[in-house]
């Protein structure tokens, strides 16, 4: 296969170099105008559509928490032997979260019992580091492991699509 060489012409004076610079430059320019004309209509259309939206996100929120109520109320009966439960529009239910929870001294205790690797440099508890100790370890540098169940909710975008199609149809 034979390399293909662009004809782009030939500099040959240091005056044609000055001016293939000032051609870049002005190039290098108008694609910043370009860019910065992009951007401004990015941002424009991401504050129009964050405009357009904030109801239905915050329908979204106000529903997840009626789910949320919903869930708690009837958490006996729903949830005996299962985290989720799965209906056709989509699941919900409790997943474990888990922190740790560190006290003032914890740092402290850290350093003195020379476990620098779960320390920060910033100086503060390194709690993802921390996760992974067992909980005496982490009562004897002040510390708890706390875990507690977070709701959750997912819709199941295919069944959603299926009913708008039905819906669509229909009319």
């Amino acid at each position: 296969m034979a390399r293909f060489k662009p004809n782009v012409g030939k500099i040959k004076t240091i005056e044609d170099a000055n001016l293939t610079l000032k051609e870049i430059g002005m190039l290098e320019h108008e694609l910043a105008a370009i860019d910065a004309d992009a951007d401004r209509q990015i941002a424009e259309v991401k504050a129009e559509s964050a405009k357009q939206g904030e109801g239905i996100r915050k329908r979204i929120v106000d529903l997840s928490a009626l789910l949320g109520s919903f869930a708690e109320y009837n958490r006996g009966e729903l949830f005996k032997d299962r985290k989720s439960v799965d209906l056709s529009f989509g699941t919900f239910g409790y997943r474990k979260s888990t922190k740790i929870s560190v006290k003032k001294t914890t740092l402290e205790l850290l350093k003195k019992l020379k476990l620098d690797k779960y320390i920060r440099v910033k100086e503060e508890p390194n709690k993802e580091a921390m996760s992974v100790m067992d909980d005496e370890e982490l009562a004897r540098v002040d510390a708890v492991r706390k875990i507690k169940d977070v709701f959750f909710c997912e819709a199941n975008k295919e069944e959603i699509n299926r009913e708008l199609l039905k819906e669509q149809l229909a009319s």
